[in-house]
């Protein structure tokens, strides 16, 4: 038994170093996807697995005494070399990595065997130390949070009377679906009551149309071209964070999200919090961290979706799927994110002290799933197993193969969540209120990029084009109590003003790092006489790295084709591919669904050449720069 637990610890270790070397040095994908708390839970998740196979290996040698010892001390063998092996190169499959593990295991443990008295002291002295390692690193991780915390609560505070501010992102939440938009379906009512509190823009653009560059712009200020955050790569530390600003200006910060895969403390949005929460681990969902279990869960998926009519016949489904949600559920749902929030405000040492909270939900993201007992208010559960299986993979599917009653089925789908994510915002603002939090803070309400359904041939989900479905997100301004300052701004705006936006309203603009301008010029009119000190419409770009998923890298990475960029001005839209022949011109307030391209016709090339050269002046010429591409 000490021997399982010694292999489980000794290849947890190894894995962890395995991961951390290939991220760094091997893999074009630099994103971990996985946890900070890696380093000591891949170990523990190990060791645990270990010592279930050691209390079976000592069963079978209780069976079968010689035969099952050298079973046993060959299969710990296999075993304790395969996670770091499957955890530097993933691509190859787990079955030739176990047979070529076993055929190691036959030809080394003979020779410890022959020196079992030495291997047995090196077992015994080293346990401790693995033990005491991995606790070291589990516990670096929390001396460092405390330490974090000590010193923003060692900060001055800011001036009295500086508000909160709580920025909450709805991702994937696309404008055309809210009914707070004119959408024909009650998909928000919480954003239609909250409107009636602040200022409601009708014509908000994101700057990517997937999360990560889309949320990096919203702290930083900066156009996508301008930074490092991509498909593979975090954001770096070139430019300071919304976060970082106002904690070094004595604000309280903190960070609560959902998309794990893209806000998670390894994108780079966690800089400047020093609060971060992001994985949670339901049930028994911290073993996915081994590479062990989770090629093991992947098998049994797959084995699973195969016998699916079996086992549902054999009424056994309902009993794998209650274990694998065991094993696997761990999406963050917004119930969770609320929670995280509250109690984090109700422990908070120095409630004195104003604070910067960003809530990230991920609710409205494929697949588009309600919680167990949810309503379903403008679709249903999935009656068959073709339904399930559309939404469970709609995000890989091939949309060519779906017939429109599905793509309807799905679009039913993402309303259902949409509406289920508008009722808890409504719970956690009722509960914001009812504790007076609301009184003194800033409430800020938006989505990173919207969601496409085929409106246009092929295009489907999100980061695959800079169409208005993708872009155009909903953003409410709220003023601390709800104040009278109810409006509807009709003219376009960016979400990359939203970092200058949030430190004019905490009276922090001087010394800010932030390009763009406030939008509080739309409800901060000048003196009479004054002259606007900036146009009431400001330019948008937004740009775009595609993915190619047929084509990918040695390490099963998909290639990066050549960009996209939009620039959109009062009612125009042009987007081009970058290095392409590739133009399309669309007049929105005409066209609002991007139907018909003008960029051909001789009316319109006037506004055409005036497009281009805007949008290769705010881009910083024709070409990509070399940092942005892979």
């Amino acid at each position: 038994m000490l021997l399982s637990v010694w292999c489980g610890l000794v290849a947890g270790v190894l894995e962890v170093g395995a991961v951390v070397l290939r991220k760094q040095v091997f893999d074009s994908d630099h994103l971990y996807r996985m946890s900070r708390h890696f380093v000591w839970l891949i170990p523990l998740a190990n060791a645990c697995v270990f010592l279930a196979l050691g209390l079976v290996g000592c069963g079978l040698i209780v069976v079968w005494p010689s035969r099952g010892r050298w079973l046993v001390a060959r299969g710990l063998g296999a075993l304790a070399l395969l996670p770091p092996i499957l955890a530097v190169i993933p691509q190859i499959y787990s079955l030739a990595w176990f047979v070529l593990a076993l055929g190691l295991a036959v030809q080394v443990i003979p020779l410890i065997e022959r020196r079992s008295r030495g291997f047995r002291r090196l077992v015994l002295v080293s346990f401790p130390v693995a033990v005491a390692a991995v606790a070291g690193l589990g516990a670096s991780l929390w001396i460092g949070d405390r330490l974090q915390q000590a010193r923003a609560e060692a900060r001055p505070l800011p001036p009295p009377g500086s508000p909160n501010v709580l920025l909450i992102v709805l991702d994937t939440v696309a404008a055309g679906h809210l009914s707070l938009h004119g959408y024909d379906r009650a998909t928000s009512t919480t954003l239609v009551e909250l409107a009636e509190r602040g200022i409601r823009f009708n014509s908000t653009r994101a700057s990517s149309s997937w999360t990560l560059p889309s949320h990096a712009t919203m702290f930083t200020g900066r156009w996508s071209h301008e930074l490092s955050a991509g498909w593979f790569t975090p954001l770096d530390r070139t430019h300071p964070t919304l976060a970082e600003f106002l904690g070094d200006r004595g604000y309280a910060t903190a960070g609560f999200v959902a998309n794990t895969w893209y806000c998670a403390v390894d994108s780079g949005l966690s800089r400047g919090f020093t609060q971060y929460q992001d994985y949670i681990f339901p049930g028994l969902t911290a073993f996915k961290m081994s590479a062990l279990v989770r090629r093991a869960l992947d098998n049994v998926n797959a084995i699973v979706e195969l016998t699916e009519d079996w086992l549902e016949s054999a009424g056994l489904l309902a009993s794998v799927q209650r274990l694998r949600r065991l094993l696997e559920n761990d999406r963050k749902r917004a119930a969770v994110v609320n929670r995280e929030l509250l109690d984090w405000l109700s422990r908070r040492a120095q409630a004195e002290r104003p604070f910067f909270a960003f809530l990230n939900y991920n609710d409205a993201h494929d697949p588009y799933e309600l919680p167990p007992g949810r309503l379903h208010r403008f679709g249903s559960e999935p009656p068959d197993k073709r339904l399930r299986h559309l939404i469970q993979h709609w995000g890989a599917l091939d949309r060519a193969t779906v017939l429109p009653k599905g793509v309807e089925f799905a679009a039913a789908a993402y309303d259902d969540c949409i509406a289920d994510l508008d009722e808890q915002l409504g719970k956690l603002v009722d509960e914001l209120d009812r504790r007076g939090v609301l009184e003194r803070t800033w409430l800020i309400i938006t989505s990173d990029h919207g969601e496409s359904f085929g409106e246009h041939p092929g295009v489907f989900c999100h980061g695959a084009s800079l169409y208005q479905t993708e872009l155009h997100v909903p953003l409410l301004i709220i003023p601390p109590g709800g104040g009278t300052t109810r409006q509807a701004v009709q003219e376009g705006v960016s979400l990359r003003d939203l970092a200058a936006t949030i430190v004019d309203l905490v009276g922090q603009k001087s010394g800010s790092p932030f390009p763009g301008v406030s939008l509080a010029r739309f409800w901060e009119h000048p003196a009479p006489g004054a002259p606007i000190p900036h146009p009431s419409t400001s330019p948008a770009l937004a740009e775009l790295v595609l993915l190619d998923l047929r084509a990918v890298d040695s390490w099963g990475v998909p290639k990066e084709l050549p960009p996209l960029r939009a620039f959109l001005e009062d009612d125009w839209s042009y987007i081009r591919r970058v290095g392409e022949d590739l133009e399309e011109l669309f007049h929105l307030s005409e066209d609002a669904r991007e139907r018909r391209n003008l960029a051909r016709e001789p009316s319109a090339q006037a506004t055409l050449e005036r497009m281009r050269a805007a949008l290769d002046r705010l881009s910083g010429g024709p070409l990509v720069p070399e940092r942005f591409r892979r």
